[in-house]
């Protein structure tokens, strides 16, 4: 069979290999970025970090593997406005079935924005290290998280259709055929797009529920006569300095995951068909792993003075005059009244 799309449609903005040669690109480049940013987390976290340090090292991983899932392992290429798509990574060329790396893309999707989640809660038990009932709990908090990740995925999951039924459905959707889906194969996780739009609105719901309750908890008791009851002047100055480093860290790369998904939804839901939008979606969605890591080595000083370090490779330490935020911060000292 032949193409029927437009001539001027298989330029290169349109193709596929330009998503494989972008995202393998930013792979090659950012992975010793990641390993940097591990690096710093593990050896150069100061004392007055430590209470802080796994999570942000269990934050870090799952942010990695998301951003190796979408530029090496997966490179998942989407199919506006259907919801469908390809995977054009390491593990299709491997033989792995695509609805097995999709679902692994979509669980580490939601690890990252659990482990988000739990970066606040740290912040808030450490805050209220007297709550005993909370540090009973919060093990169970943890389990129960993780649990809720792998069930809200059961309903989409039941209905993944056959698909060389439900391929024959995505050509009738898409307003022309390209001469590569001929010869590849297309996943369609659901011909139910609801299904999917009422899934992931849960689980947002869910999960960034608890995560605005804890941060607007945080900045309340330190903002009000808990905090200065609890710590001194300086220490609660310098645990909000701290929460809002966290803030920054944890917003600027999630943009670049909520933008494209923003933007999928809308184009499905307009029936916008175009070929150079869908590689835009791709590559951006591709940026977050950079500006995951590049945000968390920025804003946190130690890490940024240790970068600093390494790429003057001086003998000597170099501490950056002007901070973004000073996140040496004794989270562990309390001043009872």
């Amino acid at each position: 069979m032949h193409s029927t799309c437009p001539h001027d449609s298989n330029s290169w903005y349109s193709s596929p290999t330009t998503v494989l040669i972008f995202s393998h690109t930013m792979a090659a480049l950012v992975t010793p970025l990641h390993l940097i940013g591990a690096y710093c987390i593990l050896k150069k976290t100061p004392a007055s970090m430590h209470s802080v340090k796994w999570t942000l090292l269990n934050f870090h991983f799952w942010n990695v593997m998301v951003d190796l899932m979408l530029n090496l392992f997966a490179i998942p290429f989407p199919l506006f406005p259907s919801a469908s798509g390809f995977l054009l990574g390491v593990f299709s060329m491997a033989g792995m079935k695509q609805t097995v790396q999709l679902w692994f893309l979509i669980v580490s999707i939601c690890l990252v924005c659990i482990s988000t989640t739990m970066i606040f809660e740290n912040r808030f038990r450490l805050l209220n290290n007297k709550n005993v009932r909370w540090k009973k709990f919060q093990p169970f908090w943890v389990v129960l998280n993780i649990i809720f990740t792998f069930l809200i995925l059961i309903p989409t999951t039941m209905q993944v259709p056959d698909q060389d039924f439900a391929r024959e459905i995505v050509f009738n959707i898409l307003p022309c055929i390209p001469d590569f889906l001929f010869s590849i194969e297309i996943i369609v996780p659901s011909l139910n797009p609801i299904i999917i739009v009422i899934t992931c609105l849960i689980f947002i719901i869910v999960v960034f529920g608890q995560l605005l309750t804890f941060a607007i908890i945080i900045i309340r008791q330190l903002s009000s006569d808990f905090g200065a009851n609890m710590l001194s002047e300086n220490t609660r100055k310098l645990q909000k300095n701290l929460m809002k480093a966290l803030i920054w860290q944890t917003g600027i790369p999630f943009m670049y995951l909520v933008v494209p998904a923003s933007c999928s939804m809308l184009a499905m839901s307009l029936e916008v068909f175009s070929r150079p939008f869908n590689n835009i979606i791709v590559a951006v969605t591709s940026l977050h792993g950079l500006f995951s890591t590049l945000s968390m080595i920025l804003i946190h000083q130690p890490y940024r003075s240790t970068v600093t370090y390494l790429c003057r490779k001086k003998k000597t330490r170099l501490v950056n005059t002007y901070p973004m935020f000073s996140t040496n911060t004794a989270v562990d000292v309390y001043v009872t009244a």
